[in-house]
């Protein structure tokens, strides 16, 4: 007779879709809309979604050579790419979706895939139902993640307990697939945010060296060969993607200095900041401008001390710990890891593992927020909760059979932020994407290869005043000159010092240069840091021409042929 199907991971994932859902409410009332517009990330991320969309059934080859900074090539790479998440978000825009629907389509797969996911590993380590269930909601619904939705690839949970869980079924069961498996979580975890996939190869390699001294099967040689193997398939994978920004951010210098890394390193206060309503009412309002929202939870936290302590207990005799206690010491190895590697690069103590690391991995030097390597304090706080929900869970059961299911309800209550009205405390709205400006309609149903650049033009320090012009490309797909990203393009500076005597001959030279056919200018956009226009000038300019105009906005053309009327004396 064949065994019976296990159906509870999949009731998981379906309480974990239902609890996402609840979690982002109101997002699922107006998916196709509801977005952070007014954060800059957020309108980057929905247009790398509908570039990589655009690109893929029209130019593949050309991917990377995304139509911000014009002409500048390569120029995705100056952020993620979000290709692993292509298979969501491609087929909703090729269907005629929006950019909105295609991002949150995104978001709800990664909450529930990573609260399954976490599923997954927590019951394989503990054997349990409801334990997993817990560990599921506090690695899925960490505020970390709610205040970083704007920023999508920074959502991209799902992918590292799958590798661990891989990792853990190789080594106890021999059988390659695992093995692959293990390598394609991490390959994915690339595609999705290659900050994070570094963070996995970290936690990989921490974890492994402990599994290797602990457990004889990792030391074996076919184990060893075999991982060996898979790591330099996944390399070969990811290296041409991995390459690309390494090569592209040394030729055009896109790194960080190591004061801005610094300033936005970890401190204490991080690690007990978070956006969850009843922790903002308990202690909140008493952390000003916390430099990220880290807190994993009280009950969390609570339950990985238990866990803890019982693997102290059992060395003394006690086996109230399920399952083998060295597994413990993987993940506190690993959340060990992030916590120093967060606070930067003057560490903790004086002690910093971030400078050492970035030594030996360059892409690190791009890396801005260091505080995101508290991803693997979450992650490894949620293992560390499965084991103390699992300790806990025959006491709960005997004062009642729902008891651990009140655990997990608490958990989830405990972490809650909906309904979501900002990305975080004071933050930027949630709201409704507005109607297409016409001058982007406009310049849809202009013919031709050309670039615009759209005034006010911002200054390198403000270059987040440019994120609506990249995401209004995506109505004509022109070339944008002045764009916003991870990094400006390496010429920015130095046009904005031309642009700022527009127009005159030197600024004519420099459009022309980059195959700009039209200014838009957005007179109502203009603010005390931009240069203003001298419109007197551009009235008696023979080569602008005005052959649009729209409320607020006025579109002038770019003649390449027209002499300079010079300016006499």
């Amino acid at each position: 007779m064949a065994s019976p199907i296990d159906s509870r991971p999949t009731a998981a994932a379906a309480l974990f879709l239902g609890l996402t859902v609840v979690a982002t409410y109101p997002i699922a009332l107006a998916p196709g809309s509801y977005a952070f517009f007014s954060h800059a990330d957020a309108q980057l991320n929905m247009w790398i979604m509908a570039w990589g969309a655009h690109a893929l059934a029209h130019q593949p080859f050309h991917l990377l050579d995304a139509n911000i900074f014009a002409p500048e090539p390569r120029t995705l790479l100056y952020s993620e790419t979000l290709i692993g998440y292509a298979p969501i978000f491609a087929p909703i825009l090729w269907l005629g979706g929006s950019p909105a629907l295609a991002n949150n389509a995104v978001l709800f797969f990664s909450f529930t895939a990573s609260g399954t996911a976490m599923y997954l590993l927590a019951r394989h380590l503990t054997g349990r139902h409801w334990p997993a269930i817990a560990a599921g909601i506090a690695y899925a619904f960490v505020p970390y993640r709610f205040v970083h939705i704007p920023q999508i690839q920074l959502t991209a949970f799902e992918w590292m307990p799958l590798a661990f869980l891989c990792l853990h079924l190789f080594v106890e069961r021999g059988d390659v697939k695992y093995a692959i498996g293990l390598g394609a979580a991490a390959a994915m975890e690339a595609f999705c945010c290659v900050y994070y996939s570094v963070f996995l190869a970290i936690a990989l390699a921490a974890g492994g060296v402990v599994l290797f001294i602990t457990d004889a099967r990792m030391r074996a040689r076919r184990a060893l060969t075999t991982l060996a193997i898979v790591g330099c398939g996944t390399l070969l994978i990811v290296s041409p993607l991995v390459a690309a920004y390494v090569r592209v951010h040394r030729v055009r210098g896109l790194t960080r200095t190591i004061e801005e890394i610094a300033e936005r390193s970890a401190s204490a206060g991080t690690y007990f900041s978070s956006s969850a309503r009843a922790h903002q009412w308990l202690w909140g309002q008493l952390l000003l401008s916390p430099r990220d929202y880290l807190f994993p939870g009280i009950l969390a936290l609570s339950l990985a001390a238990v866990a803890l302590a019982a693997v102290v207990a059992r060395r003394r005799g006690s086996s109230l710990f399920p399952g083998d206690p060295r597994v413990v010491l993987i993940y506190v190895t690993v959340g060990i890891v992030g916590l120093v590697a967060s606070f930067g690069p003057h560490g903790i103590g004086g002690v910093s593992l971030y400078q050492p690391l970035s030594a030996s991995l360059p892409i690190l030097h791009g890396l801005r927020q260091t505080t995101r390597f508290g991803v693997l304090v979450i992650f490894s706080v949620s293992v560390l909760a499965a084991f103390g929900a699992a300790v806990v869970e025959p006491s709960l059961r005997r004062a009642s059979r729902y008891a651990p299911a009140l655990l997990a309800t608490a958990m989830f209550l405990e972490v809650l932020v909906a309904p979501v009205r900002t990305d975080r405390p004071k933050g930027d709205a949630l709201v409704r994407i507005p109607d297409v400006p016409p001058v982007y309609r406009w310049l849809a149903d202009q013919p031709g290869t050309f670039a615009i650049v759209e005034l006010p033009y911002a200054p390198e320090h403000q270059l987040w005043q440019n994120a609506s012009y990249v995401y209004w490309s995506t109505v004509h797909w022109h070339g944008v000159v002045d764009a916003y990203s991870g990094f400006a393009s390496p010429d920015y500076r130095s046009l904005t010092r031309i642009l700022d005597q527009f127009p005159d001959e030197l600024s004519r030279q420099a459009l022309l240069q980059r195959h700009v056919l039209y200014v838009v200018v957005h007179h109502g956009r203009y603010q005390a840091w931009n240069r203003p226009l001298n419109y007197a000038r551009i009235e008696r300019t023979p080569w602008l021409t005005r052959v649009a105009q729209f409320p607020d906005v006025e579109v002038l053309r770019v003649d390449p042929d027209a002499r300079l009327l010079t300016d006499a004396r």
